[in-house]
């Protein structure tokens, strides 16, 4: 027992310093940084100022036939003012005229005759429709509900690029552990090996498992190989989650811990009132009500104020009207109602009714999804519970029957092909321990994730 305790600890002292010459990456840095950096995560929370940016009352109206798009204009909560001086007809600014006029009378006649002129007309305009049909404040509920459904978006954005990064930093911790298992199997097939050249000296051994303890020890180097090039591989995709450079250096904890346990109705109450998919379809719903409220709008007549103020002075070097200069202001009620506008207003809604049809059969079938997904994960995750607390005892009867091999071995008493017999299966125990644990941990991400609890 001795021995076999001190080959163990042997193994775990070479890991060990593996482990703190590199840094190691927590579950806790995986969360921060892929919430921090990655791409998709990032273009999500600026999809979220977008919305935020547009939910203003300066956007909302527009006075659209049709009624649903943000644009701006004079319906709305904010009047329109405008400032204009001047057009290409009567341009601001000064003038000069050359003109050559002949008459039947030569003494009338002008030649070359330059006139100068000088025009100012500025204005001011404020307009406002301050009912419209209550369009202006369907439209700012609209805009509400698409700032809500921006950060729901963002949320699911995290959820999936979380159970990416996740899955494959658990997949790194599951080769981790098989890598310490192969090493921890190498070191005793490095004391068998010795045991036999041992034996072949003292002519009680036999050259053939002497050889065969080299190229076991070999296979053994080349299984440790094969996994740290996976190994390498996950970490070159987990960096690339984490917007890290390919060849940031990094280790993981060659443990697995999991945290919930598979409570079904729970689950499922959950998962109708957080699962992100379900709450974007409820949100989308609330969106094109409000949408078709625009278009309703639509057929109501519009009134407003409105008022300018101008002024205007317009010069003449010659000219019976040397001076032309007017100033003044004016202001009142304005109405329209659009009575017929071929039907546009009326085809918007049966459209958006359309819409609403089909979005409500969308939610639905996100449900059915989403709770499909939900079951699945369940069953995988009770399934794997148990699949795990078997494969940890088989790693237990393997490892004692490793033992009592290498005793036998040891006094002579069966030949290295038995003893190779129960290292394999000791190896393949642990391997299928370590995939067990992946396998529980991935459909416990799936699990949480279909209750909407996985960003929690």
């Amino acid at each position: 027992m001795k021995i076999r305790y001190k080959l163990i600890a042997i193994a775990l002292l070479l890991i060990t310093s593996s482990l703190k010459s590199q840094n190691l990456l927590t579950l806790e840095d995986v969360i921060k940084i892929t919430i921090e950096n990655n791409f998709d995560v990032n273009i999500a929370k600026n999809n979220i100022q977008v919305a935020k940016n547009n939910n203003n009352i300066g956007l909302v109206g527009a006075g659209q036939s049709t009624g649903g798009t943000v644009t701006g204009g004079t319906t709305g909560m904010l009047p329109q003012i405008s400032i204009g001086a001047g057009s290409p007809q009567s341009p601001l600014g000064i003038g000069r005229t050359t003109s050559t006029l002949k008459y039947s009378n030569p003494a009338s006649d002008v030649t070359k005759q330059t006139l100068n002129s000088s025009s100012f007309a500025p204005s001011i305009v404020v307009t406002w429709y301050f009912f419209d049909g209550l369009k202006m404040f369907a439209t700012k509920k609209k805009l509400n509900r698409a700032e809500e459904l921006s950060n729901l978006q963002y949320r699911l954005t995290i959820e999936n690029t979380l159970l990416t990064a996740l899955t494959t930093y658990y997949q790194m911790i599951s080769i981790e552990q098989y890598i310490k298992t192969l090493k921890a199997s190498l070191v005793l097939s490095e004391d068998q090996k010795k045991l036999a050249e041992e034996k072949l000296k003292a002519g009680v051994g036999s050259s053939v498992d002497v050889l065969q303890t080299q190229i076991d020890y070999n296979n053994i180097w080349v299984q440790i190989v094969q996994q740290q090039n996976l190994l390498n591989d996950q970490r070159v995709n987990l960096n690339n989650i984490l917007k890290q450079s390919q060849d940031s250096e990094f280790n993981v904890p060659d443990t697995i811990v999991i945290q919930t346990k598979p409570e079904y109705e729970r689950a499922l109450a959950n998962t109708d009132n957080l699962n992100s998919s379900i709450l974007i379809g409820k949100k989308t719903l609330e969106i094109d009500n409000l949408a078709l409220k625009e278009f309703k709008a639509n057929r109501m007549p519009k009134i407003g104020i409105t008022g300018n103020y101008t002024f205007q002075r317009i010069t003449a070097d010659v000219g019976f009207q040397r001076l032309n200069q007017n100033h003044g202001w004016n202001g009142g009620f304005i109405f329209s109602w659009t009575i017929l506008n071929n039907l546009t207003t009326q085809t918007a809604v049966k459209n958006q009714n359309i819409q609403l049809a089909s979005d409500n059969l969308r939610l639905e079938a996100s449900k059915l999804l989403e709770k499909s997904n939900l079951y699945k994960a369940y069953l995988n995750f009770t399934n794997n519970l148990k699949i795990i607390e078997i494969e940890k005892e088989s790693v237990q009867l393997a490892s004692q029957s490793l033992f009592i091999a290498a005793q036998r071995f040891k006094q002579g008493l069966s030949n290295y092909i038995e003893y190779r017999t129960v290292k394999q299966t000791y190896q393949d125990a642990q391997y299928q321990l370590s995939q067990a644990a992946y396998n529980t941990k991935l459909s416990e991400l799936n699990f949480l994730k279909a209750q909407g609890l996985l960003v929690h």
